[in-house]
């Protein structure tokens, strides 16, 4: 009984990763944000108007909150071993992923498309001095894109170890919840308790 006991305030190896990973996607999403909203205060008004743009600043910086939230969440729930809350986190940090994922996509194949919808802004809603201004923008954006894509990037590779973690910390959940049954001379026998 006593040796049961010691097993369940014992943190195993997926819930002490998930600890870890957990604090460590705490600093990841806060450079996410500060890139994210750093991008989405100095961009252009111009480059506003691009929709992929502007999704994809807008929807890094959310997703920045998301993880931080996440972070929390499953540092909480792998020091308390609560398996709502492991449940919680891994499914709700396999939508981030997900999200994080499309939006690297969308930077890495939309570059070139978003140089193009610039040019054509200026060409169909000329503003003063638009013709000079547009490489400008388009070096700054590029810059400030390439940035953000890098950063989501890193983040879909440590998101990647995080899933990781809170499976395992999700299966030493489930396999605390079996106790041995006695058995006569028969191999061991499991129930759920």
């Amino acid at each position: 009984e006593r040796e049961r006991e010691r097993e369940e305030r014992e943190m195993g190896f997926g819930a002490g990763l998930l600890k870890l990973t957990s604090a460590l996607s705490v600093i990841v999403s806060i450079v996410l944000i500060g890139v994210s909203g750093y991008v989405y205060h100095k961009q252009d008004p111009h480059l506003g108007q691009i929709a992929l743009a502007r999704i994809a600043v807008q929807g890094s910086l959310a997703l920045g909150v998301l993880i931080f939230i996440l972070s929390v969440v499953g540092y909480a729930g792998a020091s308390s071993k609560s398996r709502c809350l492991i449940y919680l986190f891994f499914g709700a940090l396999q939508t981030a992923f997900a999200g994080i994922v499309a939006i690297t996509a969308a930077l890495y194949t939309g570059m070139p498309w978003i140089d193009q919808q610039l040019e054509t802004l200026c060409k169909e809603h000329p503003w003063e001095n638009c013709t000079d201004q547009v490489p400008k923008i388009e070096a700054t954006m590029r810059d400030h894109l390439t940035l953000v894509r890098t950063i989501s990037l890193s983040i879909c590779v440590f998101l990647l170890g995080i899933i990781h973690a809170s499976f395992w910390a999700v299966s030493e959940s489930k396999r605390s919840a079996y106790q041995e049954l006695p058995s006569y001379n028969k191999p061991n026998t499991f129930v759920v308790s």
